[in-house]
């Protein structure tokens, strides 16, 4: 079977199999950025680009650690960090955790990339909460996408990590003859594919055996 992962090249490299094929859709860009103190007591990071590109880890052992979903909480894990994360991999979700979980007099420090979501920051920041955001890492399209269009032709099945990756391929790749299956790893994605007007299945990408999860779910439709 023909899968393709679009995760960003470099992200995630801990799930690579040999079975799946990752082409990314776009490239990610470090941004430089300072922190003005280390006076925060809760970290949220709001992507598994935003933990890579950070680069004050050193500064996180005695705070607290939250993560946006399973797979940034699984980058933080990679690099020894733990988090909590909520069982709804979204912004509500996270929010709903914050409710339950800060700690007395918290100030927050926001983890994210340029022109990511501020809901959780607007949250806060409505709550009275004193919190600031730093912006690690930039999305950036490819010129061209001539090159790897070939590659989704034949596609059994395209793995979305990502509303920006969904977004892309659906402006720059997708015709009528691909007929592959389409896949996203949050609800979050699963209603923007089909905001494009297309289905979409949730797949669990950390199942141990993602192609075994995608298989499953192709046989059983």
């Amino acid at each position: 079977m023909n899968i393709i992962d679009t995760r960003a090249e470099n992200i995630l490299g801990f799930l690579r199999t040999e079975s799946i094929k990752n082409i990314p859709l776009f490239k990610l860009e470090p941004i430089d950025y300072e922190l003005e103190d280390n006076n925060f007591s809760e970290i949220i990071f709001q992507s598994s680009p935003a933990v890579d590109f950070f680069k004050d880890h050193s500064l996180l052992t005695d705070k607290q650690i939250y993560s946006m979903g399973q797979a940034t909480s699984a980058t933080l894990e990679s690099k020894g960090l733990s988090s909590l994360n909520p069982q709804s991999p979204s912004s509500e979700g996270l929010i709903e955790l914050l409710e339950k979980s800060r700690g007395s007099n918290p100030n927050y420090l926001v983890v994210k990339g340029q022109e990511g979501l501020t809901k959780i920051s607007d949250y806060l920041k409505e709550r009275g909460m004193p919190v600031k955001e730093v912006a690690c890492y930039k999305r950036s399209k490819f010129e061209s996408y001539e090159n790897i269009k070939e590659n989704f032709y034949k596609a059994d099945a395209i793995i979305f990590p990502s509303n920006f990756a969904a977004e892309i391929y659906f402006q720059e790749i997708h015709n009528n003859e691909i007929k592959a299956i389409f896949f996203g790893i949050s609800k979050r994605i699963i209603n923007c594919i089909n905001s494009l007007g297309h289905e979409a299945y949730m797949v669990d990408y950390f199942s141990g055996n993602l192609e075994k999860s995608v298989t499953e779910t192709i046989s059983s439709l």
